[in-house]
């Protein structure tokens, strides 16, 4: 079995869905480990894009030996990959890179997305310290692929590839062509219609015809075509995911690189819609972009909790707004939901849910059912 290892801020589980969907449309038996999960446990390991069953997880669970949420998934992928004679894994890394058990794993590339400003209380309160604790994963000799960066985190990158004798592909935004019909092209795959259209998911796109351009050199039978279908087939969960029934966008976004994504998408896809914002997050993430976005985007917003100990409380989250930014308070995803269509009564206004992949899951179980 090969790895693969994802490494980044934002994107990681977009970006290591669409390299595994690529595998799989090559005809590779492909494993994945993502996380955190959107809706059930399940979500965190796959193998061809079939979810590993409860009993499977559960037998497999009690065989794990190590502690901690996190290292007990992803023992249990490990175990149940091998079990399967998986061709490939792609193992998503959690919030670092130097102490991540995949970069423990021979991993035969490294895949970096976009490193921003987040988990600053344990990987360091600049992005160059951030930075550095992601890319320290980056093998002697390895092979690279690097979403776009800022130019300090590049620099950084450039210089641990070049140390450690890697070779490095970096994704440039020149290079992506956005077409009049929303699909996109880079490295001669065309016009790929995704069914996340979003511009931080043509870059995540990107990066991974980047990475299978990367395999083939390596041996790999991966076709133009098999990387097409694949990208136009792949749904992303919780990703700036519009339910057109509902007029509902529900989305992950929990730090100030993944508001600033998805402000854009508000402005040029769904700028002549009105909207409101349901919003929730943890105390560890810097939301504080939510009030630029609501003074920009939002005419109300519904500012809720979850029963997390690590969730702001709705009047801790509400503080971060001005006063000229109409906020109420609600007890949950559910009470947010139902004071904002209150609200919006027979009116075209767009609900969106944004501030915690937590919430975006509690929004999708509530809306899905």
């Amino acid at each position: 079995m090969r790895f693969l290892q994802v490494v980044g801020t934002k994107g990681k589980g977009s970006t290591s869905t669409y390299i595994a969907n690529i595998l799989t449309a090559a005809g590779y038996k492909t494993g994945l480990f993502v996380s955190p999960h959107i809706q059930v446990e399940n979500e965190r390991i796959s193998i061809d894009g079939k979810n590993i069953p409860d009993d499977v997880l559960a037998r497999y669970m009690k065989k794990t030996t190590v502690s901690g949420y996190f290292r007990k998934f992803f023992q249990v992928a490990i175990m149940w990959f091998h079990e399967q004679n998986v061709d490939v894994a792609v193992m998503e890394t959690g919030m670092g890179g130097r102490y991540d058990p995949a970069t423990e794993l021979d991993v035969m590339q490294l895949v970096i997305t976009r490193i921003g400003m987040d988990h600053m209380n344990v990987l360091g309160d600049t992005i160059q310290k951030i930075a550095l604790e992601k890319i320290a994963a980056v093998r002697m000799k390895g092979d690279v692929i690097s979403a776009p960066q800022v130019p300090e985190v590049s620099t950084l990158i450039k210089t641990t590839a070049y140390l450690r004798k890697a070779s490095l592909k970096e994704v440039l935004p020149e290079d992506i062509k956005i077409n009049e019909d929303r699909s996109f092209s880079y490295m001669g795959i065309s016009n790929v219609m995704l069914k996340n259209p979003t511009s931080l998911q043509y870059v995540n796109a990107s990066v991974a015809i980047a990475s299978a351009m990367g395999l083939r050199r390596r041996g790999f039978n991966i076709t133009g075509d098999a990387i097409k279908e694949a990208l136009e087939d792949t749904f992303l969960l919780g990703r700036q995911q519009y339910l057109e029934k509902e007029n509902v966008l529900v989305d992950g976004a929990h730090n100030v690189d993944s508001l600033k994504f998805l402000h854009d998408t508000l402005k040029n896809v769904y700028g002549g819609k009105r909207k409101v914002l349901v919003c929730a997050a943890l105390k560890d993430k810097d939301v504080t972009y939510f009030n630029d976005m609501a003074k920009d985007q939002f005419e109300k917003v519904f500012v809720s909790q979850m029963e997390y100990e690590r969730c702001f409380k709705n009047t801790e989250l509400a503080a971060i707004f001005d006063d000229e930014v109409e906020t109420v308070l609600c007890s949950d995803t559910e009470d947010a939901y139902r004071k904002a269509k209150e609200y919006i009564g027979d009116q075209d206004v767009m609900v969106v849910f944004a501030g915690s992949i937590y919430q975006a899951g509690e929004a999708l179980d509530m809306l899905t059912k």
